[in-house]
């Protein structure tokens, strides 16, 4: 069997076997109750983890509403808010990977949502858009929770990857407003799920997209694959202010170069950036249908001493290639490097935050 293969008798062995409307609604969330944050200030967690040196604990001048990706694979369309299971663990894992990168510069607040599972991209009817709209729902409240409860006044940014980022698009719509943007939104990094030119003006008409790696009031995306990728799906779902609909793959789309921070599809590399990878006492990552926490320590190590490059494609897709490249595309099916997304670029995207903040300062 080929990896592809696989890969899509994985998806259908997630498939809920009943419809949205007559599977169980998990409980919603209380985000008045710490509970629900995978992250908070003030509280320890795999946010702080870094390669290189030990990200401070002290309360900082700005912020970051992170939005997690799916980690739920089970066959019903929401993920119940069950701290003993494997999608809470491998929140974590998303917090060690991807919100680590902020938490040098910013305060990291992070909620658990009952995310969609990883079928509903799939699904052909509307169970998909059901489920997505309650993990919406959650991240809405959840904002709503951070912006009067926590944020005090602070700039933030918005970040996210995969369902994070597709949630984070709907976020930035309907609750930043004029106000925030002119007093406290910097930008939104919303990674690793496609933005559609042709609905930035009508979603986004007070925010630019970024072309420079110290725009501010902007929105910062990309998608990454090997040298050569072509995606092979040719719709993706996607929220615009009409509602759902089916978008297509191959269309202009925001994308920056992550290792330039600007457009062009000239080759690039960055020898101050850090590529990292999670570590665990436990292989539990590795099993997609594991349902309980194994509790496994968890770390986070610099992929040193081996060459990346990027340019953007004439698809809207981040290219990479290089020894490290070579290194992990073995764990990729047909050379797509979304879980990779952020991993890769870590250590840029860490300073990019820092140097953002400082010109949205001055």
């Amino acid at each position: 069997m080929t990896p592809k293969e696989k890969y899509l008798q994985f998806i259908q062995s997630v498939k809920p076997q009943v419809s949205f409307e007559e599977d169980n609604k998990p409980k919603a969330p209380d985000y008045l109750s710490q509970d629900y944050w995978a992250a908070l200030p003030g509280r320890h967690g795999a946010h702080f983890l870094s390669p290189d040196e030990t990200a401070s604990e002290e309360l900082k001048d700005y912020d970051v509403f992170y939005i997690h990706p799916t980690g739920y694979f089970q066959p019903h369309w929401n993920a119940p808010l069950d701290p003993e299971s494997a999608a809470f663990e491998r929140t974590e894992s998303h917090l060690a990977t991807q919100a680590s990168a902020f938490s040098a510069s910013c305060n990291v607040y992070a909620p658990y949502y009952r995310q969609a599972t990883y079928y509903s991209f799939f699904d052909k009817e509307t169970n998909g858009n059901s489920a997505q709209d309650i993990a919406y729902s959650d991240i809405s409240k959840a904002f709503s929770v951070y912006i009067e409860q926590h944020n005090n006044g602070r700039p933030f940014f918005i970040a996210g990857h995969s369902q994070g980022a597709l949630h984070g698009q709907r976020l930035v719509h309907e609750h930043v407003s004029q106000e925030m943007i002119k007093e406290q939104f910097i930008a939104a990094y919303l990674i690793g799920y496609i933005l559609p030119l042709k609905y930035f003006d009508a979603m986004y008409p007070d925010l630019i997209v970024s072309t420079g790696p110290e725009d501010y009031h902007s929105i910062i995306s990309w998608c990454t694959g090997v040298e050569g990728f072509n995606r092979s799906r040719a719709h993706s779902m996607f929220w615009s202010p009409g509602g759902w609909c089916q978008e297509p793959m191959e269309q202009p789309l925001v994308c920056q170069n992550p290792l330039s921070w600007e457009q062009g599809s000239s080759w690039i590399s960055d020898k101050t950036n850090i590529s990292i990878r999670l570590k665990s006492s436990n292989l539990f990552l590795a099993d997609y249908h594991a349902t309980s926490h194994s509790h496994a320590k968890l770390s986070i190590e610099s992929m040193a001493n081996l060459s990346l490059e990027t340019r953007e494609s004439e698809h809207s897709m981040i290219e990479a290639r290089g020894s490290l490249i070579d290194k992990v595309k073995s764990f990729t099916v047909a050379g797509d490097l979304h879980n990779f997304d952020v991993s890769l670029f870590w250590g840029a995207i860490r300073e990019n935050v820092k140097r953002r903040a400082h010109a949205f300062k001055k």
